[in-house]
C-alpha cells in the first residue's frame, strides 16, 4: 500500500513490489470498480458467519476471497477463554477490501471517511441487533476507523463462539495496553540488558533542566536532519500543515509550545474534553515530543522541525501512563476528522506484532494522513506495533554521530509469521524501521515549566523529527502531496551511512534528510491547475519571461532544488524498487 517500505528479501518478485506502491488518488480514480469481487467477498463472509467459521481479522481482501486465514471459532484463543465475570473485549468486523479506492472517484478525504463510516455501520448492524437481544453483551463504543466495537461481556453467560457466530464478526481480541515508548538513560553505544517491557512506562532519570543547546541556535537534532536548510530552501517552516500528536498530552504553558487543538480520551476511546483550557501533560513525554515536531525558539535555540505547523495534542493515556487500544483508535479517528491532520505522530506502542493495528493504520492512510510511529526501545530483533505495520512510517534512533542507538528496535518482518494474514499489497518480507532520526540526548520542552528544557532519548524522540519533516513537505506543496508520495519522499531520500541500496533492520533506508525529502515531495506533486484560461495564459507568459513563479504551484527556486534532489536520488537508488 505504501511506496516507502521495501521488501527485505532480494527474491521478492516484481509483482509483489508493484503491489506495494500506493497509487496517487487522481490515478486511482481511473480504476474500474470490482463489483463482482465485492459480491464474492460478501458471500464468503456470510457463509463463514453461518457456519461458525470467521475470517481472520485484518487479513485483507486476498485472504477473505481465497478462504485463506480462516480459523475455527472453537479452537481460537480469545480473551473470554479464561475470563470470569464481566470483561471488555474488542470485536472486529470484515474490513474494507481496498482502502485505496475509498472516496473515489475524486479521492476526496471527506468522502473516504464517509465510505469508512458507511462500511462500518453496515458490517456492525447485525452485532448491534445481537447485543440488544442478548443478556450479558453491551456495546460500549463503535469505531469506524478500525471497524470494531468495544464490548462488555459477561464471560459466565456468553462464549467467544457465540460472538464469532454473528454475521461479519472476524475476531475477538483484548483491549490491549499501549505505552509511551521510552528508553533507559544509559549510553546509546553501551550494550546492556534491555529494559523489561513492563517497565517501559517509567520516567527516565535524570531530568536535567537546561537553558538551551550551547553549540548554536538549533538543537543538534535539527542540524543533523537539515531542518534549517529546508526552511531556507523552500521558504516554509510548516505553516498550513497539521500534526496530531497522540501521546500523554501536551503542556500549553511552555513558551515554545503553541497548541491549536486538544482532546483527551478515556479507556473506551470516548472524548473526555476538547477544550484547550483543559490541555495538560502530567507525564511530560508528549510535551517533549510536541516540542520536537513544532516547538519554537523562545530560548534562542530552535527546538522544533516545523515550528509554524499547527499542533494538535490528543491525550490517550490514563494516570498510570498506559493507554488502551480503544483510546488510541479513538484519538486516531479524532485526528483524521476533527483535526483534519496531515500527520499522525505516534511515539507509543505495544511490544511485538499485533494484527489489530493493521486496519486503523491503513484506513488512516486512506484519509490522506501519514502515520509516523516510533519503532520501539528494546534493541535489535524487536519492534513495536503500530510501527511494524507495513503501511506505517517506522522510525529508529541514531546519535549525533549517526550511529544507531543500542536501544533502538529493528527487525526483519516475515508477514505470514508475524500477522498470519495480511493485505495482498504487502510484500511477504520487509524490515523495521523504515528510517532513522536523532533519538539520543534530544533537547526539547519540559512539561510543568514555562521555560525548562530536558534531554531525553528513545525512538519516541526520533519519530517527531520525521513528523516535522512531513509537515514541511505538506507545507511546501500547499497540502497537495499525496500521502504515498510524501512517505516515499522521506524514505527514499534517507541517507544510509554505507550507501546501501537495500534497507536493513538498524537504519532502515538511512537517516532522514529534510531538504532532500521536501524536494522529492515537491517534485512528486502535480502542479496546481490554473482555475481560468487567463491564469493559464499568464502562467505561460511568466514561464517564457523566466519569472520566478514560472513553475506552477511552487516557484522556480523550489522547482530547481527539487529536480536536483530527485536526480541525485535516482542516481543513488536507481532500480531499488
Amino acid at each position: 500500500m505504501t511506496a516507502a517500505r521495501a521488501s527485505a528479501s532480494p527474491g521478492t518478485d516484481a509483482a509483489s513490489a508493484a503491489r506495494a506502491v500506493r497509487v496517487p488518488r487522481f490515478v486511482r480514480a481511473l480504476r474500474p470498480c470490482c463489483v463482482a469481487v465485492g459480491v464474492l467477498v460478501f458471500s464468503l463472509a456470510l457463509v463463514a458467519a453461518l457456519s461458525g467459521v470467521a475470517v481472520a481479522a485484518d487479513g485483507g481482501a486476498a485472504g477473505a476471497a481465497a478462504g485463506a486465514g480462516t480459523h475455527d471459532a472453537a479452537a481460537a484463543t480469545t480473551p473470554l477463554d479464561d475470563a470470569n465475570g464481566t470483561t471488555q473485549v474488542i470485536v472486529r468486523f470484515t474490513p474494507v477490501e481496498d482502502p485505496d479506492a475509498l472516496g473515489e472517484p475524486d479521492g476526496n478525504v471527506s468522502a473516504a471517511v464517509a465510505d469508512l463510516r458507511e462500511h462500518a455501520a453496515a458490517e456492525q448492524a447485525a452485532f448491534e441487533a445481537f447485543a440488544d437481544s442478548r443478556a450479558g453483551v453491551t456495546v460500549e463504543r463503535e469505531f469506524w476507523l478500525a471497524n470494531a466495537m468495544l464490548v462488555t461481556v459477561d464471560a459466565d453467560e456468553v462464549t467467544a463462539a457465540s460472538l464469532l457466530s454473528v454475521a461479519n464478526v472476524t475476531d475477538v481480541h483484548r483491549n490491549v495496553a499501549v505505552e509511551p515508548l521510552r528508553a533507559s538513560a544509559r549510553s546509546s553505544r553501551t550494550p546492556g540488558p534491555r529494559t523489561p517491557p513492563s517497565q517501559n512506562h517509567r520516567p527516565q532519570t535524570p531530568r536535567l533542566q537546561i537553558d538551551a543547546e550551547p553549540s548554536g541556535s538549533y538543537t543538534a537534532g535539527l542540524r543533523l536532519v537539515g531542518a534549517p536548510t529546508a526552511w531556507e530552501r523552500f521558504d516554509t517552516r510548516g505553516a498550513g500543515a497539521t500534526v496530531a500528536v497522540i501521546d500523554t498530552g501536551i503542556d500549553p504553558g511552555h513558551r515554545d509550545v503553541d497548541l491549536s487543538g486538544w482532546a483527551s480520551f478515556d479507556d473506551n476511546g470516548t472524548v473526555v474534553s476538547d477544550d484547550l483550557e483543559d490541555a495538560s501533560d502530567p507525564d511530560g513525554h508528549g510535551t517533549h515530543v510536541a516540542g520536537t515536531v513544532a516547538g519554537g525558539d523562545a530560548s534562542g535555540t530552535h527546538i522544533g522541525v516545523a515550528p509554524e505547523a499547527d499542533l494538535v495534542g490528543l491525550d490517550a493515556f490514563g494516570e498510570n501512563d498506559t493507554a488502551t487500544f480503544a483510546a488510541v483508535i479513538g484519538a486516531m479517528e479524532y485526528a483524521t476528522t476533527e483535526s483534519d491532520a496531515d500527520v499522525l505522530q505516534l511515539s507509543l506502542g505495544s511490544s511485538g506484532t499485533f494484527r489489530g493495528f493493521i486496519r486503523p493504520v491503513r484506513n488512516a492512510r486512506a484519509t490522506g494522513a501519514v502515520v509516523v510511529a516510533a519503532a520501539g526501545n528494546e534493541g535489535a530483533n524487536t519492534s513495536s506495533g503500530p510501527a511494524n505495520v507495513y503501511d506505517a512510517l517506522a522510525v529508529g534512533a541514531v546519535d549525533e554521530d549517526r550511529a544507531v542507538a543500542a536501544f533502538s528496535s529493528g527487525q526483519p518482518i516475515n508477514a505470514s509469521a508475524a500477522f498470519e494474514t495480511y493485505p495482498e499489497e504487502w510484500p511477504e518480507r520487509y524490515v523495521v524501521p523504515d528510517v532513522a532520526a536523532p533519538g539520543v540526548g534530544v533537547v526539547s520542552a519540559e512539561a510543568g515549566t514555562r521555560n525548562g528544557y530536558v534531554r531525553r532519548q528513545g525512538t519516541s524522540m526520533a519519530a517527531p523529527h520525521v513528523s516535522g519533516i512531513a509537515a514541511l513537505a505538506v507545507a511546501a506543496t500547499d497540502g497537495r502531496v499525496d500521502d504515498a508520495d510524501l512517505q516515499a519522499a522521506i524514505v527514499d531520500t534517507a541517507v544510509h551511512p554505507t550507501n546501501a541500496t537495500e534497507p536493513d533492520d538498524r537504519y532502515g533506508h538511512g537517516v532522514v534528510d529534510a531538504p532532500a525529502a521536501v524536494g522529492a515531495a515537491v517534485e512528486a506533486t502535480p502542479p496546481e491547475a490554473d482555475s481560468t484560461n487567463e491564469g493559464e495564459t499568464n502562467g505561460s507568459a511568466d514561464r517564457e519571461t523566466g519569472s520566478e513563479d514560472g513553475a506552477p504551484g511552487f516557484g522556480g527556486v523550489a522547482a530547481v532544488v527539487a529536480i536536483v534532489a530527485v536526480a541525485g536520488l535516482a542516481t543513488r537508488r536507481g532500480g531499488r524498487r
